[in-house]
């Protein structure tokens, strides 16, 4: 069972993951984030991206966003699986220890982050 989001960093991303199927949905649920809530809404990457093994949007937000945002996604999604980690300072921490999944977990590649 992937480990459930927890609000205890200053700072967090929302990686949603998706694919060909799924690319308007994904960037639909960024967007619609974007209006409701106090979050930066990256580029949509229609390819693998750093240690990230799907396409994804990423959304970064602050702590204070995270009891709102975290729920609302997770109600939203529709079966597309989000990264939500946190911001530590240390990048391979966040993307393992600081790493929390809303649906799937997926397999990072770790050593794209050297």
């Amino acid at each position: 069972m992937p480990q459930r989001p927890v609000n205890v960093h200053k700072a967090y991303h929302a990686h949603i993951y998706f694919g060909p199927e799924t690319v308007e949905q994904a960037r639909a649920l960024a967007e619609e984030a974007g209006r409701l809530f106090k979050v930066q809404v990256g580029r949509v990457h229609v390819r693998p991206v750093g240690p990230h093994p799907q396409w994804s949007v990423q959304l970064a937000f602050a702590a204070d966003e995270f009891d709102r945002l975290v729920p609302w996604l997770d109600e939203h999604r529709n079966g597309l699986d989000i990264l939500v980690h946190g911001l530590s300072g240390d990048v391979i921490a966040d993307h393992t220890t600081y790493a929390y999944w809303l649906g799937n977990d997926w397999p990072l590649d770790l050593t794209a982050l050297n």
